[in-house]
This record gives C-alpha cells, sequence and structure tokens, in this order.
C-alpha cells in the first residue's frame, strides 16, 4: 500500500481507515467492474453503512474516486484530499496506462515503474517485482487493461462532478508534484476547481512516497481545519 509511510502521522490524531482499489494492492478486480462509477458506487455503500461524514483522501485513480463520491454523496464528505487527481491534471499518460499491464520482464517493470518518481532510485528491483508478480494473479492484467480504458477519457468522463465540486462548500486541498510526467498538472483546470492547492518541487508522481513528511504535514493541517468547520 503506498499510504504506508503517511498512516502513522495521520493516526496519531485522527481515525484512519484505507482501503486498496480493485485489482491494486492485494485486491482481486472489481466485482462490479472497473468503472470509477462502480468503483465510487462500493464506497458510497461502504460510507453510508458508517452514519458519520468522512474526509476523502485519494491518490491518481483514487482522487478522481474521491471527487465523484463528493460530487453524488457531499452528505458523507466533510473535505477532499487529493493526491495528483485523475481529471484534474493536463492527461494520465496514455503509454504508461496501456504498457503496464502487459509488463512480464524485470528490466521493463522497472523503467516503468521508475517513470513514476523524480528519483528513480526510490524504485528498486524487488518493487518491480512484486508488480510482475501480482500482474501474474488471476484477472488482473485483464482489469488493468478495462482501466486503462476508463483512464484515457478521464478527463472529460468527471468534468461534471468536478464543476459539481468546485461550487460546493465541499473543503479541498490538491497537493501535486511539479515533476509529475505521468499526470501533469493542468494549472488552469486546478484553478477553476477552487481548491487549496500545493505543489511540491523535484516531486513526480507520487508525493505521499516522495515527499512523505511533507504531504502527511499537509494533510494533517487540512484534516484538522476541516474537522473544526465540521463542528462548527
Amino acid at each position: 500500500m503506498s499510504w504506508i509511510a503517511n498512516q502513522d502521522a495521520l493516526m496519531q490524531s485522527f481515525a484512519v481507515f484505507s482501503c486498496d482499489l480493485p485489482a491494486h494492492g492485494g485486491q482481486p478486480p472489481g466485482r462490479n467492474g472497473m468503472k470509477i462509477s462502480e468503483m465510487a458506487d462500493e464506497l458510497i455503500d461502504a460510507l453510508a453503512r458508517q452514519n458519520d461524514r468522512f474526509v476523502v483522501v485519494g491518490h491518481s485513480l483514487g482522487g478522481a474516486i474521491a471527487i465523484e463520491l463528493a460530487a453524488r454523496r457531499p452528505d458523507l464528505v466533510a473535505g477532499l484530499g487529493l493526491i495528483a487527481p485523475a481529471g484534474l491534471g493536463k492527461e494520465v499518460g496514455r503509454e504508461f496506462l496501456s504498457e503496464l499491464p502487459e509488463l512480464s520482464e524485470l528490466g521493463s517493470a522497472l523503467a516503468l515503474l521508475q517513470r513514476l518518481v523524480s528519483r528513480p532510485r526510490l524504485i528498486t528491483p524487488p518493487i518491480a517485482q512484486r508488480l510482475l508478480d501480482h500482474l501474474e494473479r488471476p484477472g488482473i492484467r485483464a482489469a488493468l487493461r478495462a482501466l486503462a480504458s476508463e483512464l484515457s477519457h478521464v478527463e472529460t468522463s468527471i468534468e461534471p462532478h468536478v464543476a459539481s465540486i468546485a461550487v460546493s462548500r465541499v473543503p479541498r486541498i490538491v497537493i501535486w508534484g511539479e515533476e509529475d510526467t505521468i499526470n501533469p498538472i493542468d494549472r488552469p483546470r486546478l484553478s477553476r476547481f477552487n481548491a487549496q492547492v500545493l505543489t511540491l518541487p523535484d516531486t513526480g508522481h507520487l508525493p505521499h512516497v516522495e515527499a512523505s513528511r511533507a504531504v502527511s504535514r499537509h494533510l494533517c493541517e487540512f484534516l484538522k481545519s476541516a474537522v473544526l468547520e465540521l463542528g462548527g
């Protein structure tokens, strides 16, 4: 789970509930499919059963899901913490998306994953091997191909939800790496989203990994303000 470096800092002050998305981490492909709307459906069902409101934090694909969730069910959401969210950048790299499900060789996997970060040494051969092992699990390659298709038009597919959040009172922060080449920052689009925006230098598509302390600090500050606003 890529959030492992942030959980301890967040859990010192907040109750944290985390999940791996379908076909990610240890999760199998989605039971209901790999569309953003279908994954949002599952999270909405899970949160609605808790009879509470949550600050929803998501990275990349998770950010797009969080945006749709908040637009559809603002009654469940006390705030949005978005890290390089798909749908708010210029576009998610088509080549990266198409190559990922087809990887079968360690060198190629290592080279592709190193494109995620500004400091390639952060991605080691064991990390690349874990991805290859994950791809061999039943249904994973097909699920990631379907996800690549879904993300190929995410900027237009979630635009109505982005527009809805942009004029809402949902507190929101967006954190982005200035060296992100997978989902490059789109400053005009972000300005229309009317969020607090923080960009991190020398950081690629994984700010919560590459700059984990800074991201944890910014998220904790945002969470405290969101909780105060909720209480007020």
